[in-house]
């Protein structure tokens, strides 16, 4: 009888940042169930990879776990894969922090099982060809991506049955390709269906193999998988489908198939992920929606079209890829940049160590060496994937998972900073392409903070460190129209009716709360601190909260000039635009000029001034706002009238903020908030606090018009 080789296993992660009390679910709901039952069943060999994130938290907290590995390799029944270490989406980074993640988790599988792996796990599975070359370097001989990858390089589906070779400049890397069908039958199907829809592949060629590694924790903690897999019997009932039928479906490991079969030939392989990737990577809210016509278009043809001739169809379609998560969230952008630049830091520190040894005494070598390796470990968290991109999983949108990469890139950029310059007293000042966009944003960075603006953004600070707490203040996201919206108001629409079957995340549509469609409000600017508004007459504070009102000048998003003003131990800086306001039907030539005062404090101080240049005078609304990332949402909001001070503690962040007036001012005030699609649902999550003062007034002919305030970030 004919056979076929099945290639199965699984890959766990949590996200750097991720809760105690998910890590603790996962575990025992997922990664600790799902060994149990492959235990009982020592004929299934199956491939496991882990990130270096679950790794540590197993060993510190279950420790039993590992032994159990250690089992199960001693028994030939497991084969563990390598990756990098903090799961980062590996285009992404610098190619000497791709080396160094790859290396990190490699060490840490040779010295906890004694084993050298050889496979390497690719984050959400990103491709890009340069990698081979990358991978090769690392001593990785094969690595897995999906069926998406291979049928868009114009590949058959039956082709798609062992693995391939591909090169660049000339190093090798074996590829095996993820069948996506069993992606979705595995655990969703009735097992017996998933047998004979297998049974097939075994005729003629003993050779071939099917490959299937997916995420684990769809065995046990994506919605209703738990009761489904483990408490009805899924997996035990599969795995022992499979033993049943060993004469012909035989488990295998990656390497052991590799020892025994050459490739199906060579391939080059584009861009891309899983096919899912390429239809939320679509930076275009509406071009999604398209896209997703598109392939409902597909399902939809006509009864005497076959499902084989709709694949043939589908599979020539292809969305965006994980780049354009940079365009699509300005907030990611940010956050990968600032990656970037501490990346160059970090590595520019750690190739001075080689001068460092002919000069210094070893103590000084021994703990210059661990204080770099503290800073590469911080930088390599703050790689983390999951806070830099959104999918079905919240991601982007969870503001604990954004301030954990924060967190890691300004420790490790700290650490840094102290070890280069040992100076308490900083302030410096650089005028960078930060965003690499082509513009020119200023960098300020003290001992207190660092303090980023955008110059062609309005003049606004798009990222406010303070140090001593490793908190960027405006880690916020603004409201963007996604195209699971339109999903989300047609679900609404039709009352929520929803089948009872199991479902893949892919499918399910929840909401976690009633009333979401109210929250559906989408912003024109970029969410910053130090955003100058002109309001019309009859905005409201509702208005305002909705981003549905009417603004009357030309100042919000558009370019600013600075001029930079530095003595010994303080910084002014000057942001000036001249733009125009409406007033009625007429433009007034105007200019705003916002000077912030920097110094080794904890204080900035703020003086804006507003100069009139037409020859009539002119009422105005102005005012200044402001988002900050607090970790809770304490009240909904409102108007503050007449305050002298506006304070606001964090416990969680352990950081008070407190704004000062030198006049009495009226304050608007009310939290952020998103709706997002997440594994569990659609949900509402809070992404920081809106603060902005405002003042009315009329200003003649030719004359200024000014006010000051001071802004302080404390420790608590």
């Amino acid at each position: 009888m004919s056979k076929i080789y099945f290639l199965f296993g699984v890959h766990n992660h949590q996200p750097v940042g991720n809760f105690p009390e998910i890590f603790e679910k996962a575990y025992e709901k997922a990664y600790l169930s799902f060994l149990k039952i492959l235990a009982e069943h020592p004929q299934i060999k199956f491939n496991y990879h882990c990130s270096g994130i679950i790794w540590e938290w197993i060993k510190e907290y279950h420790p039993e776990f590992l032994d159990q590995i250690k089992k199960m390799l001693n028994a030939g029944q497991i084969e563990l894969l390598t990756g990098a270490y903090y799961e980062p989406v590996l285009p992404a980074i610098p190619d000497s922090d791709k080396l160094g993640q790859i290396h990190k988790l490699t060490d840490f599988i040779q010295q906890e099982f004694n084993v050298t792996p050889t496979g390497c796990w690719l984050t959400e599975r990103v491709w890009e060809p340069h990698l081979a070359k990358v991978l090769a370097e690392a001593g990785i001989k094969y690595t897995i991506l999906d069926d998406a990858h291979f049928l868009s390089a114009g590949l058959a589906p039956e082709q798609l049955t062992g693995y391939f070779i591909t090169e660049e400049q000339g190093k090798m890397v074996k590829i095996f390709p993820i069948s996506q069908r069993l992606r979705y039958l595995i655990p969703f199907g009735v097992p017996e269906e998933i047998i004979e829809y297998l049974r097939p592949f075994a005729q003629g060629d003993n050779s071939l193999a099917l490959t299937i590694v997916d995420d684990g924790e769809k065995f046990g903690i994506w919605p209703e998988t738990y009761r489904h897999v483990y408490e009805d019997g899924w997996l035990d009932k599969f795995l022992t489908l499979v033993e049943a039928n060993c004469d012909w479906l035989i488990p295998l490991t990656f390497t052991e198939y590799l020892d025994h079969f050459p490739p199906r030939g060579r391939v080059y392989l584009p861009t891309g992920a899983y096919f899912e990737m390429s239809e939320w990577a679509i930076p275009n809210a509406k071009v999604g929606e398209e896209f997703a016509d598109a392939l409902k278009g597909i399902d939809n043809f006509p009864q005497g079209v076959d499902a084989l001739s709709k694949e043939k169809i589908r599979r020539f379609l292809k969305g965006g890829f994980w780049r354009n998560f940079l365009v699509k969230y300005p907030e990611a952008n940010n956050a990968h940049k600032k990656m970037l630049y501490v990346s160059d830091k970090v590595n520019k520190a750690k190739s001075e160590m080689l001068n460092l040894k002919s000069r210094k005494t070893k103590k000084e070598v021994a703990e210059y060496i661990s204080h770099i390796n503290q800073a590469v470990d911080a930088l390599y968290a703050g790689q983390c994937n999951c806070a830099y991109w959104h999918g079905v999983f919240g991601g982007v949108y969870l503001p604990h998972l954004r301030q954990a990469v924060y967190h890691n890139l300004i420790q490790a950029e700290a650490i840094i900073d102290n070890l280069v310059k040992k100076d308490k007293d900083k302030l410096s000042y650089q005028e960078i392409d930060f965003h690499r966009g082509g513009g020119e944003e200023i960098l300020i960075e003290t001992s207190m903070y660092n303090l980023y603006f955008d110059l062609s953004e309005g003049g606004t600070l798009f990222e406010w460190d303070f140090i001593p707490s490793r908190v960027n203040l405006v880690n916020v996201l603004t409201r963007r129209p996604e195209a699971y919206h339109r999903r989300l108001k047609e679900y609404l629409k039709n009352h929520g009716q929803e089948s009872d079957r199991v479902k893949t995340i892919h499918e399910l549509v929840r909401v976690k709360e009633e009333g979401l469609e109210n929250y559906l409000y989408y912003d024109w600017y970029n969410r910053a601190c130090f955003i100058d508004h002109f309001f019309h007459p009859l905005t409201t504070w509702e208005d305002f909260r909705k981003c549905q009102y009417g603004e009357q000048g030309d100042f919000v998003n558009q370019p600013y000039w600075a001029n930079i003003n530095k003595l010994k131990n303080k910084l002014r800086l000057s942001l000036r635009r001249k733009g125009q306001v409406w007033d009625e039907d007429e433009k007034i030539p105007f200019v705003v000029e916002k000077e912030i005062n920097v110094d080794t404090s904890s204080l900035l101080k703020v003086h804006y001034r507003l100069l009139n240049q037409s020859a009539h005078a002119v009422s105005l609304w102005f005012g200044c706002e402001f988002n900050f990332a607090f970790s809770k949402k304490s009240e909904e909001g409102g108007e503050l009238v007449n305050q002298n001070i506006w304070e606001k503690t964090d416990q969680d962040q352990k950081i008070k903020v407190t704004v000062r007036f030198n006049h009495p001012t009226n304050i608007w005030h009310y939290p952020l908030e998103t709706v997002s699609s997440s594994e569990a649902g659609f949900e509402r999550t809070y992404q920081g606090t809106i603060f902005l003062p405002y003042w009315k007034f009329t200003i003649k002919p030719k004359k200024v018009w000014s006010t000051e305030f001071a802004l302080e970030i404390k420790s608590i």
